[in-house]
């Protein structure tokens, strides 16, 4: 246990780092591992965590540290293992609830984007379980292929063209934030 309890304590302060950085695409992988070790420890356990609420309270500490909509399906499980801690934690199932309604094919990202006062559309694809598996490879080679290019004005613009590029070339047909919204300015 003493074993896991430091993995953790390493992993979530390199989530932390990560997403000091912006590099939250980076938490996923490490977000997976960390819930899986979080699952193989008691719901108490003094000296960590005295009840079952402050474990719940750890995860929804690890998953401040990532871009839930870049792993909704891990994040839907992580926020149901935190409404079986704590059941009365709302901002938990508010979370929960848009997640669960962002994946869900049944409602138009329209209908999505108003419920939850989002302003900018996003392409559909991004909802889906196969566009999940891959992004955060994706992303690694995105940082990659640009490691030098300056990040001022106009990065965004070099971001979604090798993003849609990779995506393209894994089958993924990506359309980015200045496609999907027409008439809004963007750096």
């Amino acid at each position: 246990m003493e074993k896991i309890i430091r993995y953790l304590g390493n992993s979530f302060a390199l989530m932390v780092e990560n997403a000091n950085a912006g590099e939250n695409w980076r938490n996923i992988g490490l977000g997976r591992i960390a819930f899986d070790m979080m699952g193989k420890l008691p719901d108490q356990m003094p000296g960590e965590f005295e009840t079952q609420e402050e474990k719940g309270g750890i995860l929804s500490m690890m998953l401040d540290q990532m871009d839930e909509f870049l792993s909704p399906r891990l994040c839907i499980a992580v926020r149901n293992e935190i409404k079986r801690l704590n059941p009365g934690d709302e901002e938990n199932a508010r979370k929960l609830a848009a997640l669960q309604d962002y994946i869900d094919p049944a409602m138009t990202m329209e209908t999505f984007c108003k419920k939850y006062r989002r302003h900018l559309l996003f392409d559909p694809v991004e909802r889906t379980e196969g566009f999940e598996e891959i992004i955060a490879e994706v992303e690694a080679e995105c940082a990659k292929r640009l490691a030098g290019h300056p990040r001022g004005m106009g990065f965004c613009f070099a971001y979604w063209h090798e993003r849609r590029d990779i995506l393209m070339s894994r089958g993924i047909n990506w359309n980015s934030p200045a496609v999907m919204n027409p008439g809004v300015l963007f750096d």
